[in-house]
């Protein structure tokens, strides 16, 4: 605007020198007339670039877009007058302090600017909270400045822990939270942005804020891990170490417990009721070295106790089918001789008959006073077979080798 005003004067007092063929001057008319004609362009020209500025098509973006190029020019040459130039060695380009979210430098510069689809502004004039601005184009009018700006996004925190059980065992783990600024799903005003949100919500987060020991201030997104940071080492002291790692494969885990109760307490905290948030989740737990090592000589122990019992319940079974076999085998063997001796009995064989006989009921009383069987059938049961069986095998033997009526002592040797 200087540079604008410089010119114009420049003109003005070359017109005024100027004259006609016959050498009378123009004077101070000439030096108006260009002046006039000269605002006029610079006047066409504002109004000409100005529906271009502001991202509104309408007679109200049209007036912002003037207003806002007014404002750079004006801005421009404030800065020009009340700043010295400094030595063409020393200059050095400046970093302009933009907000770490990094929204446009324009709301510094022109105080207009167009805000990222998941970016909201609080603004303030001085003390007070005034609105919320964003996303889109923002204008920020005067007095007004940019308090905070909020990330509409689903944000992720995590943060280490160290903490105790019960019984006195350190441990390490970490908490992540999940969250975002709360937004009502039934509002349809917002329907046609990216990320809604709500206007209450926004004016709670700019005012959570704190301040550690050390003056470092922590906005409204780094608030939640720290809280659910002391909230699980609060719960993780509840606990034996035992009863966070060995637990029924059908119970809930007590980590699941703990993290469901972290996430009610931090939806119940009155300060947070601009958050939704979504998650609230512990890490793996690390044992120190000599915990893990007895754990797994404890877990190696159980699990070497049980392939024991397992190897002799195998072991048990195997000797019970091997008995079983061998039982099978000794009543199909007496089968086959039953048999052998029906077919001898028929063919007149009663000599060799009378001896296999005796010689077969030695063989099973032996049979029955042994063990080999007993394992799977009763001795009784077993004894009583047997004798039933020579019984009816002595019977066959003895009715063709007697005449009719006489007993079958007189039979044997």
């Amino acid at each position: 605007m200087l540079g604008f005003i410089l010119a114009a004067f420049g003109l003005a007092v070359m017109a005024y020198f100027l004259a006609d063929r016959r050498g009378h001057p123009y004077g101070a008319t000439l030096s108006l007339i260009w002046l006039y004609v000269t605002g006029v362009t610079f006047t066409l020209g504002v109004l000409f670039f100005a529906q271009f500025t502001a991202p509104m098509r309408s007679r109200f973006g049209w007036w912002e877009g003037v207003r806002l190029i007014m404002r750079h020019y004006t801005g421009l040459t404030t800065q020009f007058v009340r700043q010295p130039r400094p030595d063409d060695k020393k200059r050095q380009p400046s970093a302009a302090v933009v907000p770490r979210t990094d929204i446009p430098i324009s709301l510094f510069t022109m105080r207009a600017g167009i805000v990222r689809s998941y970016q909201a502004l609080a603004i303030t004039k001085g003390n007070s909270f005034v609105r919320v601005a964003g996303p889109g184009f923002v204008n920020l009018y005067a007095k007004e400045e940019i308090r905070q700006v909020i990330d509409l996004r689903v944000q992720l925190r995590q943060q280490p822990v160290h903490a105790s059980t019960r019984d006195g065992i350190p441990l390490e783990t970490s908490v992540t939270v999940i969250f975002q600024v709360k937004h009502d799903a039934a509002d349809r005003s917002q329907a046609h942005l990216l990320f809604p949100f709500d206007k209450e919500a926004i004016f709670l987060i700019s005012y959570l804020q704190s301040v550690n020991v050390e003056g470092t201030s922590y906005g409204w997104a780094e608030q939640l891990t720290p809280r659910a940071a002391a909230l699980l080492t609060w719960e993780l002291a509840q606990y034996n170490l035992d009863a966070l790692i060995h637990y029924p494969s059908t119970a809930v885990s007590p980590l699941q417990e703990i993290n469901r109760r972290i996430l009610e307490n931090l939806q119940g905290q009155p300060d947070l009721r601009g958050i939704h948030i979504i998650a609230a989740k512990a890490g793996p737990l690390k044992l120190p070295q000599a915990i893990q090592e007895q754990n797994i000589a404890t877990w190696r122990s159980d699990w070497q106790r049980k392939m024991a019992i397992e190897k002799a319940t195998v072991d048990a079974e195997m000797i019970r089918r091997k008995k079983q076999a061998r039982a099978r085998a000794q009543i199909e063997i007496i089968e086959t001789i039953i048999q052998n001796l029906e077919v001898m009995r028929q063919e007149g064989e009663s000599e060799l008959n009378q001896v296999i006989i005796l010689r077969l009921i030695d063989a099973l009383e032996e049979a029955v006073a042994a063990d080999s069987p007993h394992a799977l059938v009763p001795h009784r049961i077993m004894a009583g077979l047997l004798a039933d069986a020579s019984a009816q095998m002595q019977a066959r033997l003895d009715d063709p080798l007697l005449p009719s009526g006489q007993g079958g002592e007189g039979s044997r040797p």
